[in-house]
């Protein structure tokens, strides 16, 4: 088949929930920090090092509008520092430590350790303390593109009112452009969530293209990152190696490669497991370090060997040479005249989960600088070079990213008492003439911003498709529903407060009882 040269899009997810002043250890702001250090810094790096080399990254990376707000608040820009000083204290005594006992190889890696966050102290500095606009610095160069989400994540198929999936859309853009002063046109749908209906909405806000699951273009099995599937959908007989217009909108869908992606992400067959690679889960107990490599299959954390940098990222080359040979292969064996391979994964699995990630990713974009037969290149390029009337429209399958690529990951038996409460809430947003930021809202004429801001923003704080997910995993104990339930509360006393106010003012709003069971009854205890 005589074809053009294929294009290979690697689109990363950045995403964390709104965590600053929300708690530090085990849970709370000790994950942005970590993943700061880890992932964003690391990604950056790679972006760099490429620049200077005269190779543009040409990644898409979607920062959600709360990971971004966050990285850019004084209290981020402040705690991150303090975060990484004490880190490195902590690996001092972890040296003073390995020495005591003899074990000289350990303490040769905390020397490396302190290194390490010695140079993210100095990165963090060297670009303002703002990560956000360091991305958006390697957008403007063109090394870059640059994507959005709704504004806390929400799970948009399971909200029940167009209005509040608006005001995640819509309000996400304003927050991006704030932190970033870059006007998107990529959008990722939290959790790669769709219904039918959304592409219109998203589209009308000002976004060409998102990222859909495989699964909603071809049908067949499900494939998820977070678990077996069982789910098997109707064969369309369309190819994943292209890109589609969704429904009557204007909307472009990229489907993810699902054999390219679980190269990568499978838990069974994915690199993140090789043996020489920094074994995730065992940490010292007091700095919090990890020193040790993923070393068998076992699976015992006791038995684990001592890291090995060198060899680990040695490793990481020899992956970023196999992978690309794959999607060379892959675009060969592609069945469309202009093949468009996508791939899309958190950019928290680059460093935070798998240490060497951030290199593998750098080695694979140059070698793929390289290549005679695969053009990386962002969303937007590839669409610069397409023609909208030749693209096929299709109508995808609900789906998601998620375990049988459904919604059973977020909704579930363990999950539903969170999704009636927020439902109840819901309801009350959308009733409400006052709660609006994108209506006939005429300005701050009674003083009562103040107040509609923060409902709105506890109504989107709730509405974050972290709390489900968290509930379902089980891996960060009741914090979830503190959480989830801290934000109810709030939502509650300042929205009476509100209400008091357009009383006072003689004017009427919705009636309600805010702190209801979650089924329209009972006053929470």
């Amino acid at each position: 088949m005589d074809r053009g040269q294929a294009k290979f899009v690697v689109v990363l997810h950045s995403h964390l929930p709104w965590v600053v002043g929300h708690g530090r250890w085990p849970f709370g702001e000790e994950w942005i920090y970590e993943i700061a250090w880890s992932s964003y810094l690391p990604l950056l790096r790679c972006i760099r090092n490429l620049a200077r080399d005269g190779i543009p990254a040409n990644l898409a990376v979607s920062l959600t509008p709360v990971l971004a707000e966050q990285l850019a608040s004084e209290a981020f820009r402040n705690g991150f520092p303090a975060y990484l000083k004490d880190r490195r204290q902590r690996v001092v005594e972890d040296r003073s430590e390995f020495l005591a006992k003899g074990q000289t190889e350990l303490a040769r890696l905390a020397s490396w350790m302190e290194e390490q966050l010695q140079a993210a102290v100095e990165a963090f500095d060297a670009i303002g303390r703002d990560i956000p606009m360091a991305f958006a610095d390697h957008a403007r160069a063109g090394s870059i593109e640059l994507m959005t989400s709704a504004a806390t994540h929400g799970y948009l198929p399971l909200l029940r009112r167009e209005k509040s999936v608006r005001l995640q859309v819509r309000v996400g853009r304003t927050i991006f452009m704030d932190a970033t002063g870059i006007s998107p046109v990529g959008f990722w749908l939290p959790e790669c969530a769709y219904k039918p209906g959304l592409e219109a909405l998203v589209a009308g806000e000002g976004y060409r293209y998102t990222v859909l699951d495989a699964m909603a273009i071809r049908g067949g099995k499900a494939v998820s990152h977070y678990g077996e599937s069982t789910r098997v959908g109707k064969e369309t007989g369309r190819p994943v190696e292209a890109v589609y217009l969704i429904d009557e909108s204007s909307l472009i869908a990229f489907p993810r490669h699902p054999g390219l992606c679980s190269q990568v992400w499978s838990k069974w067959s994915g690199y993140p497991g090789d043996f020489a690679y920094r074994e995730f889960h065992r940490q010292h107990p007091r700095s919090g370090m990890r020193y040790y490599r993923v070393t068998d299959s076992q699976g015992k954390l006791e038995t684990k060997q001592p890291y090995k940098p060198e060899t680990a990222f040695a490793r990481a080359r020899e992956h970023a040479a196999h992978f690309v040979s794959k999607v060379e292969r892959a675009a060969d064996e592609a069945k469309t005249v202009f093949p468009v391979l996508a791939t899309a994964f958190d950019t928290e699995l680059y460093g935070h989960w798998w240490f060497e990630g951030p290199a593998f990713l750098e080695e694979v974009v140059r070698l793929l600088a390289r290549s005679d037969s695969v053009q990386l290149s962002t969303p937007s390029r590839v669409l610069e070079a397409t023609d909208p009337e030749s693209l096929e429209r299709v109508v995808p399958a609900e789906s998601s990213w998620g375990v049988d690529c459904n919604h059973s990951t977020w909704l579930n038996d363990q999950t539903m008492p969170m999704w009636d409460k927020l439902w109840e809430i819901e309801e009350i947003v959308d009733q409400s003439w006052v709660l609006t930021p994108f209506g006939p809202w005429p300005g701050d004429l009674w003083n009562l911003q103040v107040l509609v801001d923060g409902v709105l923003r506890e109504f989107l704080m709730l509405m974050a498709s972290d709390w489900e997910f968290l509930v379902y995993t089980g891996t960060a104990g009741d914090y979830p529903w503190q959480r989830f339930e801290h934000h109810r509360r709030e939502f509650a006393r300042i929205y009476q407060n509100l209400r008091d106010a357009l009383c006072g003012r003689g004017l009427p709003e919705y009636r309600y009882s805010p702190l209801s069971n979650g089924k329209g009854g009972a006053q929470l205890e």
